[in-house]
C-alpha cells in the first residue's frame, strides 16, 4: 500500500520536543542533549506555559517534571493525550514512589525518570524508543483509517450491486410479462364469455332457482378469474416487498407450472413434478417462484426445440437431505454444448435467435440461489437434455 501524502508530510516533519522543568539546569542539560537530534526543540519553565504550547502547537514528545508550581506534570500528561492521544510522555521526578509510577503509566505515561539525572543519555534513548512507538502508532491509525475509508466504499459498492441485483431480477420478470399477460387473457377470456351468457340468461329468466344456479356459476367464473389475476400479480410484484418466510416448495412448483403454461406453447411436454409436501425453505416466495418459472421455461422450450408437438419432457424433482434441499429439473431438450456449459450462468448468454429471449433467466437463477447461499450446477448432452441441480439450506 502506498503511503498517503500526509503520512509523507509526518514522516518528513522533525520531531517537537516539548521540555518542561522548574529548574533552569534542568532544561539546559536536557536541549543540550537533544541538540545534535533533528527535533525541533520548546523548553518552559512553567505549567502554563507548557499547556499553552501544547494547545497551540501540540507536540510529539513531552518530558516533563511531575512536581510544578502551578500546573503539575500528570495534568500536562492528560492535556497532552487529549489533544493527540500518540503524544509520547516522559515524567522526570525528584521524588518517585512505585504508587506514583504507577499512576503516570496510567495515564499513558511511555516512561518515568527518576532525578538527580545520573545518565542524561539514558534520556535520549527513551526518547528514541518513544518516537518508534509512536510512528507505529500514528501509521496503525492510519492504515485504520484507510481501512474504514475502503470498507464504507465497498459498503456502498455492494449495496448499489444489490439494488443493480434487485432490479436485473425484476426486469428479467417484467420480459415476460407481455408474453405471459397474452396467455392470461386467452385464459379469461372463456369465463368472460360464460358470465356473459349467464347474466343474459338471467336477464328474461323468470325462474328462480335457475337464477341462483346462473348467479352461482357467475360467482364460480368470477373466482377463477380472480385468482388468475392474483396469481399475475404476485409473479410481477417486486421480492424486495416481501419479507423471508417459510416457502413450501410443492405449492410455489405448482404455480410456477400455472404461469409458465400461460405464457408459453407447451403442447407436446409432459411435465412430471415429484415434490414431496411438506419440504421447505426460507426465503421470499416471490423470488423462489421466479426461479421454478425460470427452470421450467426453459426445459420446455428446449424440449419443444427438439421434439416440436410431441415426446418432450419435464421431470422436476426436490427432496431434503442432511441440512440442505435439493432440487432438479432435468428435460430431453436438445441440450447445451460442453464448451458453453461454464457461461449458461452468465449475464445475456442465450441460444435463442437475436429479440427471442433476454439471456438473463439462468443468470437470475444462479443470483437469487447464491443470495440464500444455495449452489446451482448443470448437466447436459447435445441432444440428450439437460439437468439442473440445485441446493438451498434449510436454515437461513
Amino acid at each position: 500500500m502506498e503511503p498517503s501524502a500526509d503520512a509523507g508530510a509526518e514522516a518528513s516533519r522533525p520531531a517537537h520536543l516539548l521540555i518542561v522543568d522548574d529548574e533552569r539546569v534542568i532544561l539546559q542539560i536536557l536541549r543540550a542533549v537533544f541538540e545534535d537530534e533533528p527535533y525541533r526543540i520548546t523548553t518552559v519553565s512553567t505549567g502554563q506555559d507548557a499547556r499553552q504550547v501544547i494547545e497551540e502547537q501540540g507536540c510529539d514528545i513531552l518530558i516533563t517534571d511531575k512536581n510544578l508550581p502551578d500546573l503539575g506534570g500528570l495534568e500536562l500528561l492528560r492535556l497532552a493525550k487529549e489533544r493527540d492521544p500518540t503524544t509520547e510522555v516522559i515524567v522526570v521526578t525528584g521524588y518517585g514512589s512505585l504508587e506514583t509510577a504507577i499512576h503516570a503509566m496510567e495515564l499513558g505515561a511511555y516512561d518515568y525518570v527518576l532525578k538527580p539525572l545520573n545518565n542524561v543519555f539514558e534520556i535520549r534513548r527513551k526518547v528514541e524508543r518513544a518516537l518508534d512507538r509512536q510512528r507505529i502508532a500514528r501509521e496503525n491509525a492510519r492504515l485504520l483509517e484507510h481501512l474504514r475509508k475502503k470498507n464504507a466504499e465497498l459498503e456502498a459498492a455492494l449495496a448499489e450491486t444489490r439494488e443493480l441485483q434487485a432490479e436485473l431480477i425484476q426486469s428479467e420478470k417484467l420480459a415476460g410479462i407481455g408474453t405471459l399477460a397474452a396467455g392470461v387473457a386467452h385464459e379469461v377470456s372463456s369465463p368472460l364469455f360464460g358470465i356473459m351468457g349467464l347474466a343474459e340468461a338471467i336477464r328474461d329468466e323468470e325462474d328462480r332457482d335457475l337464477i341462483v344456479e346462473y348467479a352461482t356459476d357467475i360467482i364460480e367464473y368470477c373466482g377463477g378469474i380472480r385468482d388468475i389475476v392474483k396469481e399475475l400479480s404476485s409473479y410481477s410484484r417486486t421480492a424486495a416487498h416481501e419479507y423471508r418466510t417459510t416457502v413450501e416448495l410443492r405449492g410455489v412448483v405448482d404455480d410456477a407450472i400455472k404461469l409458465v403454461q400461460r405464457s408459453a406453447d407447451l403442447s407436446g411436454v409432459d411435465i412430471d413434478v415429484d415434490v414431496p409436501a411438506g419440504i421447505h425453505v426460507h426465503a421470499r416466495v416471490n423470488e423462489i417462484q421466479q426461479v421454478f418459472v425460470n427452470l421450467v421455461k426453459n426445459a420446455a422450450e428446449a424440449c419443444r426445440e427438439r421434439h416440436g408437438d410431441s415426446g418432450g419432457a419435464v421431470h422436476i424433482r426436490a427432496g431434503q437431505a442432511g441440512d440442505h434441499v435439493w432440487i432438479e429439473v432435468q428435460d430431453n431438450g436438445v441440450g447445451i454444448p460442453k464448451d458453453k456449459l461454464g457461461i449458461v450462468f452468465d449475464p445475456f448468454y442465450t441460444t435463442k435467435p437475436p429479440g427471442a429471449g433476454t439471456g438473463l433467466g439462468l443468470n437470475v437463477v444462479w443470483r437469487i440461489i447464491t443470495k440464500y447461499r444455495g449452489t446451482v450446477t448443470v448437466d447436459s448432452v447435445v441432444g440428450d437434455g439437460t439437468t439442473i441441480r440445485t441446493r438451498l439450506p434449510l436454515q437461513p
